[in-house]
């Protein structure tokens, strides 16, 4: 009887919440197994020695999870939105698992607006000029 409540839509909910804890619990044991010492995995950096608008998001996001605001905006400026962002999101759908509802997929699906599109872009190309003269 459970399994004829449980809907399509609930497995790519579960693979979402899934996806997003086990990768914040991967950026942790990572951390503590290299024993805080930072170095990039971004493939663009090693390629070209420029730092993408996302790199320095995994070390933001540690000193976020240690609560450390000013470090985590010194690693990258987005990493506080980001991070808000990915918060909302983990609780939108867990309200939609619990109320048996498809909203926040539904949201996401929709056509972004031109205008949004273009602020999002021009704020990753400042994020990534400041990388870059960050030397993050």
């Amino acid at each position: 009887m459970l399994f004829k409540a449980f809907k399509k839509y609930n497995l790519k909910y579960l693979l979402a919440i899934s996806a997003i804890v086990s990768g914040y619990l991967f950026l942790y044991v990572f951390d503590c197994y290299n024993n805080h010492q930072h170095f990039t995995l971004c493939i663009f950096k090693r390629i070209t020695g420029i730092p993408c608008p996302g790199c320095g998001m995994g070390r933001a996001t540690l000193e976020l999870m240690k609560g450390n605001l000013s470090e985590a905006f010194q690693y990258n400026i987005l990493s506080i939105p980001f991070s808000i962002v990915i918060i909302i999101s983990l609780i939108w759908m867990f309200a939609d698992l619990f109320r048996q509802k498809d909203t926040f997929f539904v949201f996401i699906e929709k056509r972004m607006k031109f205008q949004y599109r273009i602020l999002i872009f021009v704020v990753l190309v400042m994020d990534w000029v400041v990388n870059i003269i960050r030397g993050v």
